[in-house]
């Protein structure tokens, strides 16, 4: 089918933050796009508030995060209370990334910020708009529209869903699911918050109680995010009431003194589980809850999302305009699907264990809770919670010919300060790599590497980055960087002259000898024609 028969390249279902990022990315990268939303607009509450660094390091790829600096909080620790024990304030403050801290600004910041990005791209969103049907053909799909004043049949080469948990898109394919509810319940309320701890926005508290735990957020102006996650026998089947909320912190902290105002959002809900069988059908795909609606323990799941859409984009703008292979974008499923399936068995599990919490495990937190913390568990903690330890080492696209290192291939890259040659002056090694293509690390370990003029024949969409530790260099400077006192050398754990193979995401595909180039060229080879 000539270009020409397509709307555009792709049809996004849904304008939530997955679907706005998936057509932000995807707009970048030159892929027409059209994105519609069944509502009449965009979120005007918080829902999900935060977005953990592992997220911001993505959202940097495309320019997304610089924006929302200015309209968030910075939370770099959280105080917790296990089962009456006050287990400390621990740590969210994560040096090894350039974004040190959870960001607090509520789903409708995100959302206008991703809107106005968006519009800066010349895309428009769609709202009041229903996908109704769907057809796949070898062609492409061919959808049915509707809208408030008409109804039109548009032809796409793919259509994501990013409707969310109970989204129409997944309906027409094999992706479909039921997701099926547990039998516990949330329920929350946005209000100003009176008590007698810190009212910054650089911490948040998490209080665990014998069926279940209370979690409070500081949001913006003043107003704090009041949740509960319990046995949905234990919750009235409607939203909460001020009062009802209020009581539930008193008796979870034991203030009396604790006075809730101003309410503005109220909302309850029967927690849900459930994974698609599968993400990908043909030319249909789906991103976010619309493929795994994830539990809010943890606050993974607005997270999550967004990673899904941000591991799509490239992969299937590279298969749209770079001529990779169809394999290329089947990896999208192998990788987020494995790692959502992983996900939702440690949600799960974490969901069991502290609503109806066992005896047993109440006497051992408020025992042991501190020293397990401060053994390695409040790191580990921060860690899981921030999504950096996210990695793809068993991914079809990961090749790893070089065992040792702190950085292997399946990793995510790690930030230094380096010199860049062309201007001695110093600059962030994540900022040279935060562009949507690939990168080409090669690490000279002090060696004069001779055979580097081969770069230029491989090259060509390809960003080459030279880290050199010797004073003395023959290379090409616009892409030569100096590490003299070798610190970039030892954050990546290099013993020997490396090249690293960077992803257009950030995470290594590649490592191997700096001498063989010839793997870097029988990678493409693999993914594309």
């Amino acid at each position: 089918m000539a270009n020409e028969m397509y709307n555009t390249d792709v049809l996004i279902v849904g304008a939530g933050p997955t679907g706005l990022i998936l057509a932000a990315a995807l707009q970048s990268l030159g892929v027409s796009i059209k994105i519609i939303e069944l509502k009449p607009k965009l979120s005007d509450t918080t829902k999900a508030t935060n977005l953990m660094q592992g997220t911001q390091e993505q959202l940097a790829i495309y320019n997304l995060i610089q924006p929302m600096f200015d309209i968030s909080g910075k939370m770099s620790r959280m105080v917790m209370e296990g089962y009456g024990t006050n287990l400390g304030a621990r740590t969210m403050h994560l040096t090894e990334s350039p974004f040190n801290d959870v960001l607090l600004l509520g789903q409708d910041n995100i959302e206008k910020s991703l809107a106005n990005s968006l519009s800066n791209l010349g895309v428009q969103i769609h709202f009041d708009t229903k996908l109704t049907s769907l057809i796949q053909n070898e062609n492409g799909v061919v959808t049915t529209l509707q809208s408030v004043t008409n109804i039109t049949t548009e032809n796409y080469k793919y259509v994501i869903g990013c409707d969310g948990p109970w989204g129409i898109t997944r309906t027409f394919t094999k992706c479909d699911f039921k997701p099926v509810k547990t039998d516990r319940t949330i329920r929350q309320v946005d209000a100003k918050l009176k008590w007698k701890r810190l009212n910054s926005m650089k911490q948040m508290w998490l209080f665990y109680f014998a069926d279940g735990f209370a979690v409070v957020v500081p949001l913006l102006d003043g107003y704090y995010r009041i949740l509960t996650i319990e046995p949905s026998e234990n919750i009235p089947n409607r939203n909460p009431t001020l009062e009802e909320m209020k009581s539930k912190l008193i008796e979870v902290t034991k203030d009396n003194s604790i006075e809730m105002l101003e309410p503005k959002w109220f909302s309850y809900a029967n927690l849900t589980m459930g994974i698609a069988p599968q993400i990908i059908d043909n030319k249909v795909i789906l991103a976010g809850d619309a493929g795994n609606p994830i539990l809010p323990n943890g606050g993974q799941g607005l997270n999550t999302g967004i990673q899904d859409s941000l591991n799509l984009a490239w992969k299937l703008a590279d298969v749209i305009k770079n001529n990779a292979k169809t394999e290329l974008l089947t990896t999208y499923q192998t990788e987020r699907l494995a790692l959502r399936i992983a996900l939702e068995k440690i949600q799960f599990n974490s969901l069991k264990y502290t609503t109806k919490a066992p005896k047993f495990m109440q006497w051992v937190v408020g025992k042991l809770g501190n020293w397990m913390l401060d053994k390695g568990g409040e790191k580990g903690m921060a860690k899981t919670f921030s999504q950096l330890n996210i990695n793809y080492k068993k991914s079809p696209l990961t090749v790893d010919k070089i065992k040792k290192g702190s950085v292997k291939a399946g990793n995510r890259i790690l930030d230094g300060d380096i010199i860049q040659a062309s201007t001695l002056q110093e600059v962030s090694l994540f900022q040279q790599l935060s562009k949507p293509v690939w990168k080409l690390l090669v690490f000279d370990n002090k060696k004069q590497l001779n055979h580097l003029q081969q770069i230029d024949k491989i090259k060509g969409g390809l960003l080459p980055l030279i880290i050199t530790a010797s004073t003395i260099t023959t290379y090409e400077t616009a892409y030569l960087y100096y590490d003299i006192d070798e610190l970039v050398h030892k954050i990546y754990g290099i013993h020997q002259p490396t090249i690293l193979l960077v992803r257009p995401d950030n995470y290594v595909a590649l490592s191997a000898k700096a001498d063989n180039l010839k793997a870097v060229e029988n990678y493409f080879a693999n993914w594309y024609n």
